[in-house]
């Protein structure tokens, strides 16, 4: 094992003693790294439909009640089973009850197809999701003193270091070292479903070579009765989409219980290998080989989302979902829910807390401007989340305009999103083959830059703590990995691998990722010291660090964490499946280990440490909680000292760490 060694009156190591680290062939490989692992599927299927919820949704207050309409509705649908329970008074319908109103509603909702109608159902029976919302105005304050500054944070400590997750805390707080190794164990859980979406993927992209489209058909055998494909002429009938019974029934072929695991689908775990393959081949040969893959990868999904903007803003009904999209109300800002979405959207979404980010920067220049990466990132992260918004609703606009529904009612989210709801209206399109194929081949590059990230977060961690056996083997340590995570993802691609799925996305990276976060910020700003992080990142990049960065990583930031911590755990509910029935009880129990295992990298560690370090209590937690200064920050605070050892790193000469000893 690796441990390093702090003390002000240690010599520098020799320059040949130390490895030469590997590093980004040009400063572009890492932008377009670090954009290819912010941009993911969140930013096509959860960004939007945030902002439809609390921005776009229809107010009470611009809706006018179609009273007489609906004294109709009831009169004519009397006889409907269920209306004959509920109490309707024989009162002007401008004063009726909401429970009648409710019940009367809910037992005739499957006929009332028209606009009046479909609105009134969705203001009485989701009131809370029918009141113009602002979710752009917390999302940008939140990017602002929350998610830029945490990637700056992450930047500073890989980019200062010169190491990955593990090694890295190693050198800012021993004790709590542990917060590395849990950012790796929740890249790697993520890592083990996140690579099953792509295997779905490419399903549907195997299958949009099909004419017609299978999934815009019933009549085949996975197909129910209930299968309904909706037009004009039967906009009043109710059915199930033949997209939603193509995913579930076909591709998914899900079992009715979590208990039901049922066999291997082969043909998704075959799929599932060859995107292993494609994760291997683009990342086996190190940092210098990734940064040439994004090339492709991180800049063809831009491509493609304005191929299929500039298509969707010229269907007809487009107009209307972009107004369902960016409609604006102040007044919702007085409430919590657009402030708690907004702090868990930005804080997902930048990949803080992987270790992806510190590793990245771990293979920079050491004088290279962190800060104003931190910057241009996290904006064009958050810019291609609102640009995917106009997207994905000028298609549902259209979707609604088709099938003569409001936009609430063709809107989803998650993987219903891409695989049902999308492709269904791409499906309608002349040509409709094309659109599917770029479609789904944009979502597998999407994919695979955050897959990459994730898996050299692990590898990097791995590597910097057990360097001498791991480092020149680390194609096979990369293989080796790969492989294990496949084992372990084939019970994500069974018949009832979807309940399985859903576990990981729910716990892998849920409350332990937020502690492991709350760890991250608190020992940098108030262990290791804001004032000395800032000083370091001032003095290696040779560029002033403002004091609003500062503010922000000692105050602002920390407090918006814990927030939305906070917050996590006053809004949480078990996981539930299908009309929300909730899991046996190792659904809960798995879950909880995940999220167990990511807090007890930390703990136990810290536990160890403090069992085996000499002196008293009071001494070995000093003793490892702080790091005394290194020579290269002593030297930096007497003047007129030229420190050459910095200077080299200002240069960029990798193989020169100042300060820090390493012995095996």
């Amino acid at each position: 094992m690796t441990s390093f060694h702090f003390s002000a009156s240690q010599d520098y190591v020799e320059e040949s003693e130390v490895e030469e680290r590997e590093g980004w062939g040009k400063k572009i490989d890492f932008l377009l790294s670090c954009i290819g692992f912010a941009v993911g599927f969140g930013n096509l299927w959860r960004f939007p439909y945030l902002c439809y919820k609390y921005g776009g949704a229809l107010s009470t207050s611009q809706f006018v009640f179609p009273f007489e309409s609906l004294r109709v509705i009831v009169a004519t649908w009397e006889g409907v089973s269920g209306v004959g329970k509920c109490r309707i008074f024989p009162l002007d319908f401008h004063v009726i009850a909401q429970d009648e109103l409710r019940c009367i509603l809910s037992a005739v909702t499957r006929q009332l197809r028209s606009t009046d109608a479909a609105r009134l159902v969705d203001v009485i029976l989701n009131p809370d999701q029918c009141v113009n919302g602002a979710f752009l105005i917390p999302y940008v304050l939140t990017l602002a003193i929350c998610g830029i500054p945490l990637m700056a944070l992450e930047f500073g400590i890989g980019q200062y270091f010169m190491k990955g997750p593990t090694i890295a805390f190693e050198n800012i707080c021993p004790l709590l070292s542990g917060t590395g190794f849990s950012m790796v164990i929740i890249s790697f859980l993520v890592g083990i479903y996140y690579v099953v979406i792509l295997a779905w993927v490419l399903y549907f992209l195997v299958a949009s070579f099909i004419t017609p489209l299978p999934w815009t058909t019933c009549g085949n055998p996975w197909n129910t009765p209930s299968c309904l494909v909706r037009n004009n002429s039967n906009a009043n009938m109710s059915g199930s989409s033949p997209s939603v019974e193509y995913f579930n029934n076909r591709v998914l072929n899900m079992t009715s219980h979590p208990n039901d695991s049922g066999p291997v689908k082969w043909d998704l775990a075959l799929l599932l290998i060859l995107a292993w393959v494609i994760v291997y081949l683009c990342i086996f040969k190190g940092v210098k080989w990734t940064g040439k893959v994004v090339y492709f990868t991180a800049t063809f999904p831009y491509l493609i989302l304005i191929i299929l903007f500039i298509r969707g803003v010229t269907l007809e009904g487009a107009g209307e979902g972009i107004r369902f999209y960016l409609q604006v109300d102040v007044a919702k800002l007085r409430t919590a829910d657009p402030w708690r979405e907004a702090g868990v959207q930005i804080f997902y979404s930048l990949g803080a807390g992987f270790g992806s980010l510190i590793a990245f920067a771990s293979y920079n220049k050491r004088n290279n401007s962190l800060l104003r990466d931190a910057i241009t990132i996290s904006c064009i992260n958050c810019g291609t989340s609102f640009f995917g918004g106009f997207v994905i609703f000028s298609m549902l606009g259209y979707m609604a305009k088709q099938q003569q529904l409001p936009v609430g009612e063709v809107v989803s989210q998650g993987p219903g999103l891409v695989f049902m709801v999308y492709p269904a209206g791409l499906a309608t399109l002349p040509g409709s083959n094309f659109w599917s194929i770029i479609f789904f081949f944009m979502l597998i590059t999407l994919g695979l830059d955050s897959q990459f990230a994730m898996v050299e977060s692990v590898v990097t961690g791995l590597t910097d703590y057990w360097p001498k056996p791991l480092l020149k083997r680390k194609p096979w340590l990369i293989a080796g990995l790969c492989v294990v995570m496949f084992l372990i993802g084939l019970t994500c691609v069974t018949k009832g691998g979807i309940y399985i799925f859903d576990l990981f996305n729910f716990y892998s990276a849920g409350t332990g990722l937020i502690i492991t976060v709350i760890f991250e910020i608190c020992i940098v700003s108030y262990i290791y010291g804001v004032n000395r992080f800032r000083n370091n990142i001032a003095r290696v990049t040779a560029k002033p660090v403002w004091i609003p960065w500062t503010i922000c990583w000692a105050l602002l930031t920390p407090l918006m964490i814990l927030s939305v911590f906070i917050f996590s755990i006053i809004y949480y509910s078990p996981i539930t499946y299908g009309n929300g029935q909730p899991y046996p009880w190792w659904g809960e129990f798995i879950g909880w280990l995940m999220a167990g295992l990511c807090i007890a990298a930390i703990i136990l560690p810290a536990i160890y440490k403090l069992f085996k370090a000499e002196g008293s209590f009071i001494e070995r937690v000093q003793k490892l909680m702080f790091v005394p200064l290194t020579d290269e920050e002593e030297m930096a605070t007497m003047p007129g000292v030229i420190n050459t050892m910095e200077e080299k790193a200002i240069k960029g000469d990798n193989a020169n760490r100042p300060g820090f000893v390493s012995s095996v």
